[in-house]
């Protein structure tokens, strides 16, 4: 195996076996090496297969990231795969990126309020988790500690490269403008850690499936139910319109009777 490329002591680029142009990382794997010099495959520790748009930008990214970043991100995945998350192949590399960006502006302290974190917290509880411990790793390998607002913006990052993903910022926007709404008409503060609050995130998570799918519910006879729980409180008919209002205006979604009708019953239940 020749080396074509030296980016640094710990990584340079080759020729695999199947023909393919890889980067190798390693421990030395670049020390002293030239373009053609044989290559230490017992060094080898991580190969990257890098095509088209990111290859420029991974190529970048090697002159300035350390090995310990990349053992990071390494571990971050490896993290996330054991809780069950299927990611792309590309998620480690956009990983490294996004951690090499905010390494860069912690060192220079800036760091950035995460104006999401709430909602982030209700919607994806296990990324958030695992965003809690790449802060350790994090801290454990670079010696800087980041805020837990970091560990929301890791949590949004695995969420947008798995590969199950929906559009998650649109989730986001979708659930929290929700909230804000129903806060605001109800002068509610919300308690995370409430079963109901969950079940109400939960249940707009799922919405905004349907809503960014165009698959609404099937409309069915409700037997006078709408009517009764819209008079429950005094608010609520004004909440429902507001809601759809904005649905309507953000997403382009007219919400159906039926799904205005589950809406009121996680209404009336945090009320």
């Amino acid at each position: 195996m020749k080396a074509v490329r030296i980016f640094n002591n710990n990584a340079v680029s080759t020729i695999m076996a199947n023909k393919k142009e890889a980067i190798v990382i390693g421990p030395g794997i670049g020390f002293n090496k030239r373009p053609n010099d044989d290559i230490d495959e017992t060094k080898i520790e991580k190969v990257f297969y890098v095509q088209n748009e990111m290859q420029s930008k991974f190529l970048q990214m090697l002159d300035s990231v350390t090995p310990e970043m990349l053992d990071v991100a390494e571990n971050i995945i490896k993290l996330a795969q054991d809780n069950g998350l299927a990611l792309s192949n590309q998620s480690t590399i956009s990983l490294i990126d996004h951690i090499n960006f905010s390494l860069q502006r912690a060192k220079e302290n800036i760091f950035l309020p995460n104006l999401m974190l709430s909602e982030i917290k209700m919607l994806y509880p296990k990324e958030y988790k695992i965003g809690l411990k790449a802060l350790d790793l994090i801290e454990e390998k670079c010696h800087i500690r980041m805020p837990d607002d970091e560990a929301g913006y890791i949590a949004l990052h695995l969420v947008s490269v798995s590969i199950d993903k929906l559009n998650t910022y649109n989730v986001l926007k979708l659930v929290k403008g929700c909230l804000d709404i129903i806060k605001r008409c109800y002068g509610l503060v919300m308690d995370e850690t409430s079963l109901e609050i969950n079940r109400l995130t939960t249940h707009l998570k799922f919405l905004s499936q349907r809503v960014f799918t165009k698959e609404p519910w099937k409309e069915e006879n409700d037997n006078g139910m709408y009517d009764i729980l819209i008079s429950l409180h005094p608010q609520n008919e004004k909440c429902i319109q507001e809601i759809t209002d904005f649905i309507n205006s953000e997403f382009n979604y007219e919400l159906n009777h039926q799904e205005k009708l589950y809406l009121l019953i996680h209404l009336n239940r945090i009320l």
